[in-house]
């Protein structure tokens, strides 16, 4: 049903777990508005890389996501967004008993159709777990995936329950200072980025400026830059034949070997490989 409605084909699609199976999808999107149609079922979407996410409403204002953010919507509620350039996320349609049970956790529910809007590092990396890991396909490690699903689901009602991860509650001002410092980090990522200058750009105090990024986006001003050094190299590897040390000074890491260490953390292999793998493809 979703693959229609949005006109894509999923790259992984599958159920996990036994008793009650979850169907996990992941996609990539290019910059074109898309909208999720309400559906029966609660449904989990995590923003896993890729560009900035803008165009929805979040707690009735414009919104803007990055990478890492989370999106639960209870059953019987649409979702509407435009990339700002290819993204790549993940979808998971929970079923009914667990859906419902955490549906009912969701503050702005009121027995009727609601999204809420989260940061939460484990929930992301399970979730990208998932996706790597039913991408084996018959090679995938059926235990380990279970063993995800239930980590995920247990972590996700922890965030509901206020227990973990950071709601995204930005003010409208706030968003709108964020999105041209947002703009501004894309255009210098080759030069070195502190939080004293983003905080300039913001016109904010540097104390000031960090709380209400992290507010904005649940994750810190330079954690942010970091993913988009490594999702601009990620570009860079899969549309141009530049050397991988050019890569590196172009996309603001110190050393080609800084480089590969965290695009190896972040996505499981070395920038070599992953440009092999693309060329192949």
């Amino acid at each position: 049903m979703v693959s229609k409605a949005i006109g894509e084909r999923p790259l992984v699609s599958a159920d996990v777990g036994r008793r009650h199976p979850m169907r996990v999808e992941r996609y990539m999107f290019q910059a074109r508005q898309q909208r999720l149609p309400a559906l029966e079922c609660a449904v989990l979407v995590v923003h896993l890389g890729g560009a900035r996410v803008s165009g929805g409403k979040l707690h009735g204002r414009p919104s803007s996501f990055i990478p890492s953010v989370a999106l639960f919507l209870t059953p019987g509620c649409p979702s509407e967004w435009f990339p700002e350039g290819p993204i790549d996320v993940a979808g998971i349609y929970l079923p009914a008993v667990t859906g419902e049970r955490l549906s009912r956790l969701v503050p702005d529910a009121s027995g009727g159709p609601a999204e809420f809007s989260f940061s939460d590092p484990l929930v992301t990396a399970a979730t990208l777990q998932l996706v790597e890991e039913l991408a084996r396909g018959p090679d995938g490690d059926a235990r380990f995936l279970e063993d995800l699903s239930r980590l995920l689901v247990g972590q996700i009602e922890r965030v509901l329950r206020g227990r973990a991860g950071n709601r995204l509650s930005p003010s409208r001002t706030q968003l709108g200072r964020l999105r041209s410092v947002l703009a501004w980090i894309d255009r210098n990522l080759a030069e070195e980025i502190t939080n004293a200058a983003l905080a300039r750009q913001a016109g904010l105090s540097e104390s000031y400026f960090r709380h209400v990024f992290a507010s904005a986006f649940g994750v810190s001003p330079s954690q942010y830059v970091q993913q988009r050094r490594l999702e601009r190299a990620r570009e860079l590897l899969k549309v141009t034949h530049l050397p991988i040390a050019h890569i590196a000074t172009e996309c603001g890491f110190a050393s080609q070997s800084y480089l590969t260490t965290r695009f190896k953390a972040r996505h499981g292999v070395t920038p070599a490989r992953f440009r092999r793998a693309v060329t192949q493809h």
